[in-house]
C-alpha cells in the first residue's frame, strides 16, 4: 500500500449549485482496552451496523433520484486480532500492516488521507472526525504493548490534523489563500472527559468545533442511527457543522434516562479558543499570585475548587461554576475580574458575528459553549466545558497522569498546570 504521505489525490469535484454539500462521516475506533475495561468489541458492531442500515437507505434513496449520496461514512476499528477499514455500504478496503498499531498515530494519518481520497472529498464540503474508545490518561485507545501501556495521546492526535491540512493545502492549493488552512468541521469524541479548555485549544487549528462531553460516556454510547439518519434524510436542507453538533448533542442526551445514567455532550466553538487562552492564563496567574500572597484565600480557593469539581467526581471543574464561585466568595478584586472575564466568554453570545450572517448553519453569533446538553439534576451544574484540578477527585493518579497531561499545548503554555498541580500537593 502507499504510505499515507504519498496518496495521490484525484481532484475533486464541488457541488453543483444549488445542491447541498455533502458530509463526510470519519469513525475512528478503539475496542481493545486494559486489563479490567469492558470489552467494547459488541458495541463496535452495533455502531457499524446502524451505520450500515444508514447507509443502505441512502444509497437506495440517491439511486431512485438518480443524485449522489449525500454521505459517506468510513470506520477503521482496532480490536484484538486485527484492524478492519470500512467504507459504510461499500465493503472493506484495503488497510497496510504498517498501521495496525492504533496509539502512534500512522494509522489515524492513513485512515483519514484514505476516506478523503475515496470519498473525493471537496474542500468546500463538510466533514467530521469521531474518536471512539476508552479515554486513559488524557489518551484514547489505550493498548497493552511491548513496552508497556500506551495510547494515541494529543499530542500524536494534533501531528496527525497537522500533516492533514499540509497535505491537503498541498494538493488543492487553489482552494485556499496563503493565511487559510484546511479544517475538519468538527473533531467528536465517543469517549469520556474531553469537553476541556484543554483540548479546545490543542484543536483549535485543525477544526471548527470540538464535540465532546465533561463526564463518562456510558455504552453503548452515540445513537450513530439517529444522528446519520437525520444527514441522509435531511429535513429541507442538510445541516450544516453547528446545526450537525447541536443535533448529535440533544439526541445523545435524550437517549439516557436520567434515573439510569447521567450524560452531558458539548458542542465548543474553537474559533473562540485562541482568546479562552488567554483569559484562563490570566486567572491562573491571578489565582497564583493572591494564594502566595494570603494564606487565607489559598484555603478558599482550594474549596471552592472542590465545590465545582463534575458530578463523577473525576479530577475536572467546570468552568462557569468555578468562575461564579471566585466572583461570590474571592475577596481579591484581580481574581473576582479574570474570573468574570473567563466566565462571560463562555455564554456571552456576539450579536455582531450574528447579524455579519451565516445563521444557524455555522453557528455565527452563538457564544463558546455553542450547546451544552445534559439529562439529569446530577448534571444541572455542568455548563458545558471543564478544566483540570487533580487534587477534586480522591483517587485520581495524577503523578502518573501528568506525562500526558503536559502533552498538552495548554499545559505547557499557561501557569494552569503549575497551580493546580500544586494545589495537589500534600500540606
Amino acid at each position: 500500500m502507499t504510505q499515507p504521505h504519498e496518496i495521490e489525490l484525484s481532484s475533486p469535484a464541488a457541488p453543483a449549485k444549488g445542491q447541498d454539500p455533502r458530509w463526510l462521516v470519519m469513525v475512528f475506533m478503539g475496542a481493545d482496552g486494559l486489563e479490567g475495561d469492558a470489552d467494547l468489541s459488541g458495541e463496535a458492531d452495533d455502531d457499524i451496523a446502524e451505520m450500515e442500515e444508514v447507509a443502505k437507505k441512502e444509497a437506495k434513496r440517491a439511486k431512485e433520484a438518480k443524485e449522489r449520496e449525500r454521505l459517506n461514512i468510513f470506520v477503521q476499528l482496532h480490536r484484538r486480532g486485527g484492524v478492519k477499514r470500512l467504507h459504510i455500504g461499500h465493503g472493506k478496503r484495503h488497510v497496510d500492516d504498517a498501521v495496525d498499531d492504533a496509539t502512534n498515530g500512522k494509522a489515524l494519518t492513513s485512515f483519514i488521507a484514505d476516506s478523503i481520497e475515496a470519498s473525493k472529498h471537496h474542500p468546500s464540503e463538510h466533514s467530521m472526525l469521531v474518536l471512539w474508545g476508552h479515554a486513559y490518561k488524557f489518551g484514547i485507545g489505550p493498548q497493552t504493548t511491548r513496552h508497556g501501556v500506551d495510547a494515541l495521546d494529543f499530542a500524536e492526535l494534533a501531528t496527525v490534523l497537522r500533516n492533514f491540512q499540509e497535505e491537503h493545502k498541498n494538493k488543492y492549493p487553489q482552494y485556499y489563500a496563503d493565511e487559510d488552512r484546511p479544517r475538519l468541521d468538527i473533531v467528536a469524541f465517543d469517549a469520556c472527559d474531553l469537553a476541556s479548555v484543554e483540548m479546545a485549544y490543542q484543536l483549535y487549528p485543525f477544526a471548527r468545533y470540538l464535540l465532546a462531553s465533561q463526564i463518562g460516556i456510558p455504552l453503548p454510547g452515540w445513537p450513530y442511527d439517529q444522528v446519520l439518519d437525520r444527514l441522509a434524510d435531511p429535513k429541507g436542507r442538510v445541516m450544516g457543522p453547528a446545526e450537525l453538533g447541536s443535533y448529535i448533542a440533544r439526541r445523545f442526551c435524550a437517549k439516557y434516562a436520567a434515573d439510569d445514567r447521567m450524560v452531558s455532550l458539548s458542542m465548543l466553538d474553537l474559533r473562540k479558543a485562541k482568546q479562552l487562552f488567554e483569559l484562563t492564563e490570566t486567572l491562573a496567574r491571578r489565582l497564583a499570585i493572591s494564594a502566595a500572597q494570603n494564606p487565607d484565600e489559598l484555603r478558599v480557593v482550594y474549596d471552592l475548587f472542590l465545590r465545582a469539581r463534575t458530578p463523577d467526581k473525576r479530577p475536572f471543574v467546570d468552568v462557569a461554576a468555578l468562575c461564579l464561585d471566585l466572583m461570590r466568595h474571592c475577596r481579591d478584586d484581580d481574581v473576582v475580574r479574570a474570573a468574570m472575564a473567563l466566565g462571560d466568554v463562555l455564554i456571552s453570545p456576539n450579536p455582531e458575528q450574528a447579524d455579519s450572517g451565516g445563521g444557524s448553519a455555522t453557528g455565527a453569533g452563538r457564544p463558546f459553549v455553542v450547546e451544552n446538553c445534559r439529562n439529569s439534576a446530577e448534571t444541572a451544574g455542568l455548563h458545558g466545558v471543564s478544566l483540570y484540578a487533580p487534587h477534586v477527585s480522591d483517587n485520581h493518579d495524577w503523578e502518573g497522569a501528568s506525562h500526558f497531561y503536559e502533552k498538552f499545548v495548554f499545559a505547557r503554555e499557561t501557569l494552569w498546570s503549575a497551580f493546580v498541580h500544586a494545589l495537589a500537593l500534600p500540606d
